[in-house]
């Protein structure tokens, strides 16, 4: 599951017009879209000034957890590298590896694709720890990496909703050149 999200967007989207927030915002979901799709993910939702994709339904791909963490990084230093003043949107992503309910919700009229559980709930806990720059995994999705991330330390974090704090990495975008 892949969370990455507009840090200070109130801020922004209070100095700026109305048509440039909303300009902002579709070439973000664009971005966001394209390294999900080129990866073979699931683009759920864009909600407010968030995306939200998954990875491993449709396509079963083993390398679906490394397939999220690039979707996060790719969305985020594209955003880092297309920023041209203070104004540009700044983001950070997190990525939480595992099982989900994911179907049609409610069962009513309105309906929405979506995936439930503690792994799209962890995923959003860890996006909202991360900085500008930054995707926050879990301390068990970083297997993937060591080799592309060798010098990330291990943190001990307070989760919402968790009653035992949850080991984490912080990967920094720069340092996946």
């Amino acid at each position: 599951m892949v969370f990455v999200d507009v840090q200070s967007f109130i801020s922004l989207s209070e100095r700026l017009p109305l048509a440039e927030v909303v300009a902002r915002l579709n070439r973000f979901y664009k971005i966001a879209a394209d390294a999900v799709f080129e990866l073979d993910g699931t683009f759920e939702k864009a909600v407010g000034d968030q995306a939200m994709a998954f990875f491993g339904v449709g396509f079963r791909h083993e390398d679906r957890a490394q397939r999220a963490i690039s979707a996060a990084l790719w969305v985020v230093k594209t955003l880092e590298d297309i920023m041209d003043d203070n104004e540009s949107l700044q983001v950070g992503g997190g990525v939480r590896n595992g099982e989900a309910f994911i179907d049609n919700v409610p069962e009513s009229e309105v309906q929405d694709f979506t995936a439930i559980g503690d792994i799209a709930n962890t995923a959003a806990r860890l996006q909202s720890l991360s900085e500008l720059g930054e995707v926050v995994i879990m301390e068990e999705t970083y297997r993937w990496l060591r080799e592309k991330f060798p010098d990330d330390s291990q943190r001990s974090v307070e989760v919402k909703g968790k009653p035992e704090r949850v080991a984490i990495r912080t990967l920094n975008v720069w340092a996946a050149d």
